[in-house]
């Protein structure tokens, strides 16, 4: 049985009202809606990227052209939208093939939470068996009329939802040299491998009919989109879409030997779709018919890379060199731009803006930074597989190999030095190379561009936040330390002979922003009252702000009162840690997020899941056939969330024991979901004694999983034979180093640790610099920042 695919079909106002008379083409829509019900009943997903709301507004108000004020063009859209989705559910609806109307406009994609929400309603839609017909909000939308958006928004939804093929459906049957209606030497252009180049070859000066707006440019420019994210497009005729059959299978048989699938340019297995006319098997040769491929890049861009080259306005311009552009060309380099490449600015933008990367043009008799450019085109020419750059200088990077800036070097002449204006730069002189997010505005940026990572926060202000550590977790209070380029203060925590704690601050604390980390881990009585004393000193210390840094939250499954007579006291450690003088806490993975209601402070709690998705994603083999597995009801959402961002299934397990019998074992029962012959992978927030570990992989085993990967929030296993994990039948226990692994993992070889320290210092780092931290939940997962020991 042939695998399913993902298919988008976009069809332009020109395929569905006609040109004059502005009645709707009942014949092309009719022929439209039996081929998409023809693709889902054989177990396609096909969403309809669907333009003509102006076109049916101006037949209902009997208009013969369409206005030229934007206000009139909205006016008719709100007109026409209803009765186009009213056309398309009474097409469908004769076919019995439910659907649903979704409406974006690019503030709604330029927005990274309303972004991903749509992405969830695309895959619950699909999921559901619905057909999404996606349209423009041409209402409240502004530029996407003037420019025949639609192309751009058919390549973007593509994106969004991973899809295989990209079907242009317009009124020509491809991409032709020249325009074929006024030119009968044009010649059609079978398939398009770099567009860049392809540019030179055609003429797309027409702007299409005159109820569209795009033309046969827009549609190379949603080709790029498209192709860059992995998506092959295709431009053919609406007058005959039933040929998507044929076409998709015509490049199966090109790409593959008959009977095995062959592996597209993504990388993922390409799909075959069946004609809806059956055809001899035995036929040696396919008839192609026409169309333009357009074939997808070979290295794709990630979701959030192809998020912000395609969908985020550039609020300015940063400029490197050719060595910064040489190594962000590169694919392992991780997106990462440091000041010591940075030339200068163009125009003012905030911290969390979308900017382009450019360098400057090469002008005649100049050398250097321009020459270089000239003698890299094909990395101009192909933006779209251009790494998109989380812009800036990277307090999240390590730079330990320079030296760091000595009290003999003055300030006075480093604020000059780097932000010394250069020649002024327009966006004329420069050639965009990427897009990025800027972790520093502009006036930041101007500071200390083409400087050593580790002036940055003396330049900046940095060099008054203070990070202070206690024994709870010195190896990563230190690994934090050296991400954000700042020291860790001299601190002495001893005890007396009798057991009382005593701290000695080696340095002044008097108005500095201190971060205090100290996790609740191995004896978390004793690591506790450290945190509190610490915190104490610091505030009788004149401290301007004391933020606890604690990643793994002490007594947290000591958060309600679930008999007689116990103690909450999760809420008893949350009034200690005020009481002493704490300002604000950042967490990580509470065991319940009503903890943050405990503290009258403001509160952060991390989240790893973004690192457990990288994890999966890049070492878990086979994961698109995996199940996300929960060992206990109380862990059903964190499961269900990951489950739907990887796009697989999710199971529930039970624990039980039969109360008849007071020593009888306690046993476990797969309520929701089948792990037959799938990757299991079970996530809980934390592992200690690992009884429930056992149960739970023993369980998975025993309901025929292929294979078994734990990955656990937090890793105490303060009462876990260690020896034993080793005998499960897993592939690996995966941790991040909330509490210190290094003895675990020297006792355990299928261990494997996830660190934290990106997240916990760039939350530091935001925090000091009152940046929203919103960022490091929706997007950590996908900027490359995972770090495996």
């Amino acid at each position: 049985m042939a695998r399913t695919c993902t298919i988008v079909i976009k069809l332009g106002t020109s395929s569905i009202v006609h040109e004059k008379t502005h009645q709707p083409l009942l014949s092309t829509l009719s022929s439209v809606v039996e081929t998409v019900v023809a693709l889902r009943r054989q177990g396609h997903k096909v969403v309809l990227v669907s333009s003509g709301a102006i076109g049916v507004g101006l037949k209902r108000m009997d208009m013969a052209s369409r206005p030229k004020s934007l206000s009139g063009k909205q006016a008719l859209a709100a007109i026409g939208q209803g009765r186009l989705i009213a056309l398309w559910d009474n097409l469908f609806g004769q076919l019995e093939q439910p659907i649903a109307q979704v409406l974006l406009t690019r503030g709604d994609i330029a927005d990274r939470t309303r972004y991903l929400n749509a992405v969830n309603t695309f895959k619950e839609l699909i999921s559901m068996g619905v057909v999404p017909i996606v349209n423009e909000n041409d209402t409240v939308s502004v530029s996407e009329i003037k420019f025949g958006d639609n192309d751009t928004l058919s390549a973007i939804t593509s994106s969004m939802i991973h899809a295989d093929y990209l079907f242009l459906l317009t009124d020509v049957d491809g991409l032709y040299t020249s325009n074929p209606r006024k030119d009968p030497l044009a010649k059609q252009i079978e398939v398009v491998t770099s567009i860049a180049s392809i540019r030179s070859q055609v003429s797309t000066t027409t702007l299409g009919s005159n109820l569209g707006t795009g033309g046969m440019e827009t549609k190379l420019i949603a080709a790029e989109i498209a192709t860059g994210a992995g998506v092959a497009t295709i431009i053919c005729s609406s007058k005959n879409p039933e040929n998507i059959f044929s076409i998709i299978e015509y490049h199966n048989s090109q790409k593959s030997a008959p009977g095995t699938p062959s592996e597209s340019s993504s990388g993922r297995t390409s799909p075959t779709v069946e004609p809806s006319s059956v055809s001899d098997p035995a036929t040696p040769t396919l008839i192609r018919p026409p169309h333009t491929v357009f074939t997808a890049s070979p290295l794709p861009m990630r979701d959030l890379k192809s998020w912000t080259s395609h969908t985020l306005f550039p609020a300015g311009s940063v400029i490197v060199d050719a060595g910064a552009h040489s190594v962000l060309s590169r694919r392992e380099s991780g997106g990462r731009l440091l000041a010591v490449g940075v030339h200068g600015v163009i125009g003012a933008f905030a911290s969390g803006q979308a900017v382009r990367i450019v360098i400057r043009r090469r002008k005649e008799g100049q050398t250097g930074l321009e020459e270089s450019a000239a003698r890299m085109p094909s990395q101009l020419e192909t933006r779209p597989t251009t790494p998109t750059l989380v812009a800036a200088s990277c307090m999240s990077s390590s730079i330990t190999s320079l030296e760091p800036l000595t009290r003999s070097v003055s300030i006075s002449s480093l604020v000059e030095l780097g932000s010394k204006p250069s020649d002024d730069v327009s966006e004329a002189d420069v050639i965009e190379v990427g897009r990025g997010l800027a972790n520093y505005n502009s006036a930041q940026i101007l500071k200390v561009k083409g400087l050593n990572s580790s002036y940055i926060p003396q330049l900046l202000g940095y060099a008054d936040s203070e990070i202070l550590t206690g024994n709870s977790h010195p190896e990563l209070a230190q690994a934090v330390a050296e991400r954000l380029n700042v020291p860790l203060v001299p601190c002495t925590v001893k005890k007396f002979s009798n057991g009382e704690i005593n701290v000695k601050i080696s340095e002044s604390v008097r108005d500095e922003d201190v971060f205090i980390l100290q996790s609740g881990c191995n004896d978390v009585n004793d690591n506790l009252m450290e945190l509190l004393i610490l915190i104490s000193a610091c505030k009788t210390a004149s401290a301007r702000r004391i933020t606890a840094v604690i990643p793994c939250f002490p007594y947290a499954r000591m958060d309600k009162k679930d008999k007689s007579r116990a103690p909450i006291t999760a809420k008893l450690v949350a009034n200690m840690l005020v009481v002493a003088g704490c300002d604000h806490v950042i967490t990580m993975d509470l065991h319940a997020s009503q903890i943050q209601g405990f503290f009258d402070i403001p509160v952060d709690n991390l989240w790893s899941e973004p690192l457990m998705l990288t994890y999966i994603k890049r070492q878990i083999s086979g994961w698109q056939n995996g199940i996300v597995v929960s060992p206990d009801a109380g862990g059903a959402k964190r499961v269900t969330a990951i489950a739907d961002k990887l796009g697989v299934e999710f199971a529930l397990i039970h624990r039980q024991r039969d109360r008849k019998h007071e020593n009888a074992p306690e046993r476990m029962e797969l309520l929701v979901g089948d792990v037959k012959d799938k990757v299991a992978i079970l996530v809980d927030d934390m592992i200690d004694t690992g009884n429930t570990l056992t149960l739970a992989v023993n369980t998975l085993h025993e309901k025929g999983a292929k294979a078994i990967y734990v990955l656990i929030s937090h890793g105490l296993l303060s009462e876990t034979n260690l020896s034993l994990i080793d005998q499960l039948p897993i592939v690996e226990l995966v941790v991040t180093n909330t509490i210190p692994q290094t003895k675990h993992s020297a006792l355990c070889s299928k261990l494997v640790t996830i660190d934290i320290s990106p997240t916990i210092a760039e939350s530091i780092r935001r925090t000091h610099n009152g940046e929203s931290i919103s960022l490091l939940f929706q997007e950590r997962a996908e900027t490359g920042g995972l770090v495996v020991v």
